[in-house]
């Protein structure tokens, strides 16, 4: 009977985990937004986003994608193309205001 109860709990356990510990989000970071970037493609997107002391560049929903303002994000870096990762290119998850 004890044997039992530990299989199931074992596979509750098991479920719990595929859902659960599968999306753990990036840690939330402060970060500064500045100016668009202009020479990327002729103004059509890209930010200076500081975060450390690192600056990166990425694409801004509106109403962030005003410049000189301080955000929490939750952030990854894009690595999809030789470009992007030379320009320290993210992609931002979420923001808000700080």
């Amino acid at each position: 009977m004890k044997n039992h109860a530990l299989k199931k709990l074992a596979y509750l356990l098991l479920i719990y985990c595929s859902f659960g510990c599968g999306s753990v989000q990036p840690e939330e970071k402060a970060a500064y937004i500045g100016r668009a970037d202009p020479l990327f493609c002729g103004w059509c997107g890209g930010w200076y986003v500081t975060v450390d002391s690192t600056m990166y560049r990425a694409n801004l929903p509106v109403p962030y994608n005003a410049g000189n303002q301080n955000v929490w994000i939750r952030f990854e870096k894009d690595e999809s193309d030789g470009a992007k990762k030379q320009g320290n290119w993210i992609n931002i998850s979420s923001i808000r205001p700080r």
